[in-house]
């Protein structure tokens, strides 16, 4: 039998807390400990697997009040699961939508797409560009560093918009995956997208093929993203008005604004 890894361990924890009745797990620290067949608890050891719970969405409590890792293995570690917020309200710009001329939207709904290359070249790029982002905002194959589990691995995002030049976390705004249309969108690429904007902090992140285009509202780590549009190219012109309000550079900036905003008033609460 193949051994599990850390994060295999904290899911099957995680499924057997939420399972239960009173969303809580209480394990002897003996027993914690075991599950992860760890003998000697090292602190980058034990922080990492503090991390991987908290991540999953889980409370850690010791109770005897006993710093988690330091205490005694007779003593009761205490696993609750954490009460997630509702959603953000799809955040929308009020301010006037920018309609392309009509030729612009029969060129980009005819157009045939045969590679990858050629939905981010001949669609999405043209897309952005009428969303008011300009070619200091588009970094086109964002290379990154993120967790797989418990193992730190590069990954390259197709597209991250910035609020101009600057190209801290800070300034992201949206991110855009781009699929080959010759495939549809599953919920691998999602969740491609998603553990991209987990890392990255957009406002919004979009998934494409050419064909279908998906829109989801980052909210953050612990809350569900909100999937706030899924339409085919063929209807871009007349979903234009609800399309644009939510990730035209002007929506994506304001709300990264109130994102930044929100987050300096919990640490400072």
């Amino acid at each position: 039998m193949s051994h599990k890894n850390e994060a295999e361990v904290v899911l099957e924890v995680y499924q057997s807390v939420i399972q239960s009745q009173t969303k809580q797990k209480r394990l002897k620290s003996s027993t914690f400990w075991r599950l992860f067949k760890i003998k000697s608890r090292q602190k980058p050891t034990i922080d990492k697997i503090a991390h991987l719970i908290i991540e999953q969405g889980l409370n850690i409590k010791v109770k005897s009040g006993a710093t988690f890792g330091e205490e005694d293995t007779s003593d009761w570690i205490i696993l609750t699961q954490k009460i997630l917020p509702e959603p953000e309200k799809p955040f929308k710009e009020s301010s006037p939508v920018v309609f392309p001329d009509d030729s612009w939207f029969e060129m980009i709904i005819n157009r045939v797409f045969e590679t990858e290359r050629e939905v981010e070249t001949y669609f999405l790029l043209p897309l952005l560009e009428n969303l008011g982002y300009h070619y200091d905002d588009i970094c086109i194959g964002y290379s990154l560093e993120m967790f797989r589990g418990v193992q730190k691995t590069k990954a390259e995002a197709d597209f991250v918009l910035f609020n101009g030049e600057g190209r801290e976390k800070i300034d992201i705004l949206l991110i855009v995956e781009a699929k080959n249309s010759n495939k549809g969108i599953n919920l691998d690429h999602i969740g491609q997208a998603r553990s991209y904007a987990r890392e990255l902090l957009p406002s919004n992140y979009i998934i494409s093929n050419g064909e279908q285009i998906i829109v989801y509202q980052f909210n953050g780590s612990l809350i569900p993203d909100e999937k706030v549009m899924d339409f085919h190219r063929k209807e871009l012109k007349e979903n234009w008005s609800d399309f644009y309000p939510y990730v035209n550079k002007a929506a994506t900036f304001q709300r990264k604004k109130w994102m930044i905003d929100r987050i300096s008033e919990q640490f400072k609460s």
